[in-house]
């Protein structure tokens, strides 16, 4: 009996066991499955505890955890905007600093079922209309979808699916805003380098945070504040702004610029005269060996009466002396940016160029791109004297803004020390192999300069002033012709003629 009971509960026991078997256990490597996208609230339901930001693109930030929303209208999708990235602050080992000019970029936002996509378009390629090639100008031409954002809120409209309208969606963009997503900060490594290099560390997405927004008709800025660590660095920089290698902050800047729609006319290179361009190929004439349509870059100048010789513009190129401007350099700089309406006194037009001074109480700060500004700085460790850039339209050229950054030590005994002891940086590839000197070797003859005054007799203060005032005149002079679209050359392109040069 009791060996029948035995086997009663040993057959139960098998059954039991077939019947449950254990859960399945993940192999090694395997990833866990994404979650789905949550579903699509109302309009009204997604806004809720968000706080509105309008302007060209409306934002929407969660007023408890600071997660931002971008409203998108109807029209706004499958339309171009301009993308331009600029530093707001840095550390020069990270490759970031105040007044970078990063990039311009045209992108554009298309909706994709349940998500938008943000597609850079390429703008180096020209295709004649008239032309039957035009058809396939998509052929083995990649755009750049660099990033999507989920929607999660949307408000239907009239018509059918993606031509509805007064229809809009919300979308989620912290995973593109607060990542490298649109734009990249890290630095590749260079092949076969062994130095011991600066190395910025990993992004640290739950420590990087908007700091600021700025709205506007014609544009929206996102500054963001991008935190790096590198818990074991073994290069601690040589920046002594950098107060711990182990954490850098690196603050960017990104405007959705509205595309301009005025009678800008496109101008193209003429190598003979040294403007800074925007490359575009020639992809439907036959009969140019050189197929280039480079676009030269230059501001939208328009007479305010076109039948005079001279006339003023309609609207002026206004530069802004920033409120940190030593008060002793203001008038240089002012002569230094008027001096070029000389220039355009010759091309027919009267005072082209006004300079203002920004006020001690102004409610607009240096980094709005609606306003082209000499900026002041004393960086502990600035990467030039002074650096004048802008950005442009990519379709057509058009300088849409700029800003001239100059550093204090231009007039300090300061040299850079690696620059003159250091053997090994000379010989490593450099990262820009074009960067302008002109500030630097400026600084240097006026070192040498002041140095004479101070060995030889028969100089006084006010020399030593002079000294100064004409190589900040002649600094911004310089900085300003490079805003205005022109390389090094500036009047020594007309210097020799054609048959000289050949």
């Amino acid at each position: 009996m009791r060996l029948k009971i035995l086997f009663f509960f040993i057959v139960i026991s098998l059954l039991v066991s077939q019947e449950t078997p254990p859960p399945p256990t993940m192999e090694a490597g395997a990833q866990k499955s994404p979650l789905p996208p949550p579903p699509i609230k109302t309009m009204e339901e997604a806004i809720k505890n968000k706080k509105e930001i309008p302007g060209l693109v409306t934002l929407y930030q969660d007023t408890i955890n600071g997660k931002m929303y971008m409203f998108l209208e109807n029209d706004q999708l499958d339309r171009e905007f301009i993308y331009f990235v600029h530093g707001r602050d840095g550390q020069l080992d990270a490759g970031v600093f105040r007044g970078n000019y990063r990039e311009a970029r045209i992108i554009k936002l298309t909706r994709y079922f349940n998500r938008v996509e943000f597609e850079i378009q390429n703008t180096s390629l020209f295709f004649d209309k008239e032309n039957p090639l035009n058809r396939a100008a998509d052929a083995n031409v990649s755009t750049a979808i660099l990033a999507s954002a989920n929607i999660i809120g949307e408000r239907k409209g009239s018509g059918e699916y993606g031509k509805q309208s007064n229809s809009a969606v919300l979308i989620d963009v912290d995973n593109i805003f607060l990542s490298e997503a649109l734009h990249q900060i890290t630095r590749g490594m260079i092949p076969g380098d062994k130095t011991n290099r600066f190395k910025i560390g990993k992004l640290v997405k739950n420590r990087s945070k908007y700091i600021d927004i700025k709205n506007y008709p014609k544009n929206t800025d996102l500054i963001v504040q991008y935190v790096y660590s590198n818990p074991t660095p073994t290069n601690w920089g040589s920046d002594v702004g950098l107060t711990d290698a182990r954490s850098v902050n690196v603050t960017l800047q990104h405007s959705f610029i509205e595309m301009p729609t005025n009678n800008y006319t496109r101008r193209f290179e003429d190598p003979r005269v040294g403007y800074f361009t925007t490359q575009v190929t020639d992809m439907t004439t036959p009969d140019d060996v050189t197929p280039y349509r480079d676009l030269i870059h230059r501001w939208h100048l328009v007479k305010k009466m076109p039948d005079e010789e001279i006339s003023e513009p309609v609207e002026p190129i206004v530069w802004w002396i920033e409120n940190t401007t030593p008060y002793e350099f203001r008038d240089a700089i002012k002569e230094g940016v008027l001096a070029w309406n000389r220039a355009f006194r010759e091309a027919g037009f009267l005072n082209a160029i006004q300079v203002k001074t920004q006020p001690d109480n102004a409610e607009w700060d240096a980094g709005d791109i609606r306003y082209n500004v000499l900026r002041w700085t004393s960086s502990p460790n600035p990467p030039f004297g002074g650096y004048g850039p802008s950005f442009v339209n990519p379709r057509t050229g058009e300088i849409l803004g700029a800003d001239i950054m100059l550093e204090y030590v231009f007039f300090t005994n300061r040299v850079k020390y690696e620059h003159l002891f250091d053997a090994e940086s000379s010989v490593q590839p450099s990262i820009n192999k074009h960067p302008c000197h002109a500030g630097e070797f400026l600084n240097h003859a006026n070192l040498f300069g002041l140095t004479v005054m101070n060995t030889l007799e028969g100089f006084d203060h006010l020399e030593r002033r002079r000294l100064i005032y004409e190589s900040l005149f002649w600094l911004t002079l310089h900085e300003v012709g490079h805003t205005l679209g022109l390389t090094h050359n500036f009047y020594a392109s007309n210097l020799h003629n054609i048959e000289v040069i050949h």
